[in-house]
């Protein structure tokens, strides 16, 4: 070949190859610094030292009882500095007070407690039962609390939470909620009021008698305890107490011109 020729373009097959290894050659390295990076900062962050879910839940809580104790503690003084200030009309109306669930009562009536099958054998045996079937839901609750209100009952706890006029209960899973705080089963509804009444109401109410007969079936808990004294203390954790919007004094002013 002579010297002044040009130099024959490289086949488009091998440029090709070479530029794809260079590419693959690049990605890798990259990514090499990318995990590098990565790391580094996660050793120098406190993310691995943060609690799980389970724990941020369980310090929650445990901050909710504390206020809620302060929060017992200060409304009775405040009952205490009215009473010695003798404020007419203060006092509030008792039956209206026990149906908020913002006094203590005490009386005879019923506890009503509930929980989750626990043995498979029950349900295996019947092949048309879910692991739904096997647990106590919210819907049970509510049945059980509706018939106790039917029968007559003053006052009612769940889970040893007062039940007023603004409590809200929700089945989250396997556990249900009351105002906003967890509980697992087994679920105890306890109720002031007159016994035998509620005992009748509960065996006449129907979905109650359903959640009888699967927990006849499905090895779940049922069970009705009488009792001559029980004692429900006062929602004091409840931050939801009513208030009315009142007009303002500017749009007064406004309407009277």
């Amino acid at each position: 070949m002579r010297s002044d020729e040009p130099p024959r373009p490289t086949p488009l097959r091998a440029r090709l190859r070479h530029r794809g290894v260079l590419t693959v050659g690049s990605v890798a390295v990259l990514a090499g610094l990318l995990f590098t990076l990565n790391a580094k900062v996660s050793s120098r962050s406190d993310l691995r030292d943060a609690p799980g879910l389970r724990g941020m839940v369980t310090a929650r809580d445990r901050q909710v009882e504390e206020l809620a104790a302060r929060n017992a503690v200060l409304a009775a003084e405040v009952a205490d500095l009215v009473a010695r200030a003798g404020v007419s009309g203060a006092e509030p109306d008792r039956a209206n007070a026990i149906a908020a669930g913002a006094v203590d009562v005490a009386g005879p009536g019923l506890t009503v407690t509930l929980d989750d099958a626990k043995s498979e054998a029950d349900i295996l045996a019947d092949p048309a039962a879910t692991p739904s079937d096997r647990l106590v839901h919210q819907q049970d609750i509510d049945a059980v609390m509706n018939a106790l209100w039917a029968g007559g009952a003053e006052a009612m706890s769940v889970q040893g939470h007062r039940v007023g006029s603004t409590t809200e209960i929700k089945c989250v899973g396997n556990v249900i909620l009351v105002a906003g705080r967890v509980y697992a089963p087994p679920y105890a509804i306890a109720v002031i009021g007159p016994a035998e009444a509620m005992r009748d109401s509960l065996a006449a109410d129907p979905l109650v008698t359903a959640y009888r007969q699967r927990a006849a079936r499905l090895a779940l808990t049922w069970s009705v305890t009488g009792a001559d004294e029980l004692v429900l203390p006062a929602d004091i954790a409840s931050a939801s107490r009513l208030r009315y919007a009142q007009v303002s004094k500017q749009s007064t002013e406004g309407s009277a011109r």
